[in-house]
């Protein structure tokens, strides 16, 4: 599994948070760069971490919404995929930006595919047949058999063939082919990097997508290329860590440590009942949980008595 190099090198969490954080940030920026979207790494990662832009309304409505379409996933990443949860993956990712009787909605007019010299290169599927081909593409999907980076990868490029929704399109596919990997037990740290393979790749990545539809319907180059996306993300998580981007620590942590964490990591600074409040658990709880990172040097105090507070260790 990806996610084993990560889990494997037993990191300390202080620095692996940044890292997972890092990764969702130059996925939303890649996938939204594809599709024209003219925010640098920075200003999305100042939008991911919820700060206001002095830029054009439309590119960061894009951004936010990749980001909390992207979000939604992840919170129940291991839940199946349904047409349910793609409506609504669709209808945050374009919120604000299509008239809502188009939003979540599958398109009732002809769309076309055009390559940079607006010339049409492809031809989606008639707006009647729309609905007919993605329920059986959701049907085709429920076979278990398949490896999970086959059925990601062919769910992928049929979807962006029968090219369902009047915008968005290209966003959503990459956003619920992962999403097919993360319902499987794939470590998102390492699956997110496929945005920014496919990004680096542009040209490519649109010449994959033709050539496979050129290919009526073999999608063998199509699989590799996925398969080849999906090695070069990890081994790009491998990479930071030989080169020192993450310090080592031989610390075990549980999922509630490693979620704590996160959660200083995005905050700041935060008191006992704040993390108590954010996380749903009780004060000893809490105490439970950090007091232990606390003697292991990874989270500091701040303040004392009642007052005190916790931050990350920054060394």
């Amino acid at each position: 599994m990806a996610g084993a190099l990560v889990r494997n090198s037993r990191l300390q969490v202080s620095v692996k948070a940044p890292l997972e954080r890092d990764a969702f940030a130059r996925s939303v920026h890649s996938s939204t760069w594809i599709e024209g979207n003219l925010l640098s790494l920075a200003q999305v990662r100042a939008v991911v971490d919820g700060k206001d832009l002095l830029v054009e309304e439309k590119q960061k409505t894009e951004v936010a919404n990749c980001v909390e379409a992207v979000r939604r996933i992840l919170k129940t990443k291991h839940k199946p995929v349904t047409e349910q949860g793609l409506l609504a993956v669709h209808a945050r990712m374009i919120k604000g930006l299509l008239a809502k009787d188009r939003s979540g909605k599958y398109r009732s007019v002809q769309n076309y595919i055009v390559d940079a010299r607006n010339k049409v290169i492809f031809t989606p599927p008639p707006p009647a047949q729309v609905q007919g081909r993605m329920k059986a593409l959701f049907a085709w999907a429920k076979d278990e058999s398949l490896h999970p980076v086959i059925r990601s990868a062919i769910f992928q490029h049929e979807f962006l063939t029968i090219h369902p929704f009047v915008d968005g399109n290209g966003r959503v596919g990459r956003a619920v082919g992962q999403w097919f990997l993360w319902e499987k037990g794939f470590d998102p740290l390492c699956t997110l990097g496929l945005d920014d393979f496919f990004a680096q790749g542009r040209p490519r990545y649109y010449d994959m997508i033709q050539q496979t539809r050129d290919m009526d319907g073999d999608f063998t180059h199509w699989v590799e290329y996925v398969a080849q996306g999906l090695a070069w993300a990890h081994e790009d998580v491998q990479n930071r860590i030989k080169a020192g981007t993450l310090r080592l620590q031989g610390v075990t942590l549980t999922p509630k440590q490693e979620e704590l964490l996160a959660l200083l990591e995005r905050k700041g600074v935060l008191g006992a009942p704040e993390i108590g409040k954010a996380m749903k658990i009780n004060r000893a709880r809490v105490n439970q949980l950090i007091g232990p990172l606390v003697r292991l040097g990874i989270v500091t105090r701040v303040g004392a008595a009642r007052a005190v507070r916790y931050r990350v260790n920054e060394k």
